[in-house]
Order: C-alpha cells, then structure tokens, then sequence
C-alpha cells in the first residue's frame, strides 16, 4: 500500500519521451585488440580478469574517496593566512561542485572514480565545464570518442563525437585533461598499451583453468577401437566418453564401452602443466607491477600490522600521488583564472587514506599541538568531534627559545 502511494504522488510532469542512457565506454570489445596469443583484450574484458580489476578500482576508489578541497592564501600585514573556500550552492563555486555535487548526474565521488578508470584503461581522463551561461557543472568526456587536435595557430581542440553522432570541437581551455604514459605531453597511452600481453595470458590461463574444471578436473583418455571408423564413429565414442565424465558433478564417474574398446588409457596431466597453472600467481604480480600496485593488497605480500601501515606509505608516495599532484596542478590551471592562480590551490587531503589506529592518531595529534602546528579545534575537527572555545588557539611549551649567537640574559654572566 504505502509503495503503490508512492508511485502515484506526483512529482510534476511525466517526460512525453525518454531515451536510454549511454555507455559509450561500457562495450566488452570497445578499444579491443589482440596478442600474439590470439586472446582478445579490452578495457571492459582485461577487467575481468580479478587481479586488473581489483588494481584499478582500489586505485580509483582510494583517490575518490579522499576530499579535494580549495584553499586560498591571502596576506594579512606580515602574516600568510590559508583558509579553505567553503562550498557555495548559490554560487556553484568549485568548492561545491568538488565537494557536494560535480553535476546534475554526480558526486564527487562518482566523478573522481570515473575519471581514473577512463585514465588508467584508456589513457587519459577529460573533465569539461562548458563556459557560460551555462550552468556550471563538472563533465566527463569519454575518452574512446574524443580525439586532440591542433588549429592553424597551434592552439589544442578536443574533437568529441557525442551519441547522437554530432561532432564538436571543445577548446582546451574549457577541460581538464589528465593523462599517464604519454610520450608528446598531448595525449597519453593507457595500461592496456603496456600490459596487454601479460593480461591476455593471464585470461588464457583462466580460460585454461575453466576447461579444466569444465571436465571435472579430470584427465583424457585414449582409446583404442577394434574397427574402423570414420569421423562420424571417432565422435560418437569420444561423446560417449565424455558424457560420462563431462563436469565437476560427474568427477570419478564410471564410462561403459562395448566389446569393440580393445585399449583404454588416461592421459595424466603432466608435471610442466601443473606448473603453468600454478604460474598465475606470477602472472598476476606481473599485472600488478604495472599498475605499481602493491603485492600486500592483492593479499600476496607480508601482511602485518605496522609492516602494511608503513606499505601504505609507499603506496600513497608511488602509486597515487602522481595521480593526485596531476589532479592538482591540472585544476589550478584548468579552474583557476590568472589573477586566481597565485593564491588559490586545490589540494586531496590524503589523510584519510593514512588513517592510522587511535592511538597512533591521538600521539601525532598530541605532538602537532605541544608544538604549535595544529590548534586544539582542528585535531577535534579531524576526529569529526565539536570544539570548544579556547580550542581556536595555537599551544606551544614555554621552554624553547630564539636561535641566536648572543648570550640569554636569563643566564648567569
């Protein structure tokens, strides 16, 4: 009852048409290609493979869950004060469509994460804010249908084919482009350029492993037929052999022949076939280690506590901060106007991936405030506690004094 209620409230007009929504990037054979192998991979087949997928959308996901924000430095007497912007719905700043909404489809979460799945599996990610008068509002331009082109005066274009087949040329002015592995600093080159043999055998060998399970795991066989027989006969022998055996359900499961089988022998599986299945696990580090993901995630690696904490580090300092400097420097530049660029910045707060257990925090948290760094409000503020009134205040020993070559008076002479 109270979900029919719900369908029927209204909620203004109904559309008189609707169309589906596009995935131009979505296709398993978009930006397909083969190996030498003769395995087809794709961005969206490569992400069937688990360790590719579970690679990218870490990555993705650890970099779209960390906030980034916008800060502006302005100069008071001798004094450089930095402060956060803070989101405005009324004048749709940047702030806001960071932090809040990037469009009438998404957050800001769903665009970062989209974003670095395009940059990883095709290269390049391209985040378009039309000009005015057009509502601003953060775009993701897909990168398989956008192609960089150069006027007569040098200056760069986007040449973007839309669903409905309309093409448009886009000035760089207006996107924010971001790329990896480019080799012109125009265009880059994506994962798949690099790891595209490594992953079709890493397929071929999941391929492998599903015809082997497919059999029940277990061995051929040769036969040997008191007759003569034509391909219609080799078949219906071979079929009635593996009907018998043919799946996990019928493992160890007896095959009946008549008096015509004069041999019957299984083909054991041999030594260096055991061995190529079992070089998956190489084969996925090798995926792995072009995506400069760490072996401790894909839960290969040493896996205690203050060994992965440390990891984390290296992981934030190899594999995602060049994503997140480029995201930075590309949205000063790209999002900020001139006069705008020398005091405004956009920066991730990286501390929520190197969040550490409570007692390590509220250690840090205790020596940032004993030394001035952090005033009392902002460390609540970071544990998402209130404040209190002196908490606005910086906090400092007593016991320091100023560097100088001159005796301290409070000393003795």
């Amino acid at each position: 009852m109270i979900v029919s209620g719900a369908l029927t409230t209204p909620k203004g007009e109904q559309p008189a048409k609707t169309e589906s929504v596009p995935d131009q990037g979505g296709s398993a054979y978009a930006g397909r290609s083969q190996t030498r192998a003769k395995q087809v991979v794709s961005p969206e087949l490569s992400k069937l493979v688990s360790t590719c997928f579970r690679c990218a959308t870490t990555i993705a996901d650890d970099i779209a869950t960390m906030p980034l924000q916008h800060f502006t430095r302005v100069r008071v007497k001798d004094l450089t004060l930095t402060s956060q912007v803070a989101p405005d719905p009324n004048l749709r700043n940047m702030a806001y469509l960071l932090e809040i909404k990037s469009n009438r489809w998404m957050n800001p979460f769903i665009l970062k994460r989209t974003s670095i799945m395009w940059l990883l599996f095709w290269g390049n990610a391209l985040i378009w804010m039309p000009p005015p008068p057009a509502q601003r509002e953060l775009f993701i331009l897909p990168t398989n249908v956008t192609m960089p082109k150069f006027d007569q005066n040098g200056y760069l274009w986007y040449e973007v084919r839309f669903p409905n087949g309309e093409k448009r040329f886009i000035p760089s002015v207006e996107v924010m482009h971001l790329m990896i592995n480019s080799t012109n600093g125009i265009w880059g080159k994506s994962v798949l350029e690099y790891a595209r043999e490594t992953i079709g055998l890493r397929m071929g060998m999941s391929a492998t492993q599903s015809s082997v399970q497919g059999q029940g795991l277990n061995p051929a066989a040769y036969i040997q037929v008191n007759a003569l027989l034509d391909k219609k006969g080799r078949d219906a022998y071979r079929e009635a052999y593996s009907d018998a055996i043919k799946g996990a359900d019928d493992a160890g499961n007896l095959a009946v022949f008549d008096n015509k089988v004069v041999k019957f022998e299984p083909i054991t599986m041999q030594f260096r076939d055991a061995q190529f299945l079992e070089s998956m696990q190489s084969t996925d580090l090798e995926i792995a280690n072009f995506f400069k993901f760490p072996a401790y995630k894909l839960n290969m690696g040493k896996q205690s506590y203050q060994s992965n904490e440390q990891q984390d580090l290296d992981y934030l300092k190899s594999t995602l901060d060049p994503h997140l400097v480029q995201w930075e420097q590309a949205g000063r530049l790209s999002w900020l106007p001139e006069s705008g660029q020398q005091t405004d910045y956009y920066k991730f707060n990286r501390t929520s991936v190197l969040r550490t257990n409570a007692k390590s925090r509220a250690e840090l948290h205790a020596i940032q405030i004993s030394s001035g760094t952090l005033m009392p409000n902002e460390s609540r503020n970071i544990e998402d506690r209130d404040g209190y009134p002196e908490g606005n205040k910086f906090y400092m020993t007593k016991n320091y004094g100023v560097v100088s070559g001159e005796p301290n008076p409070a000393e003795g002479e």
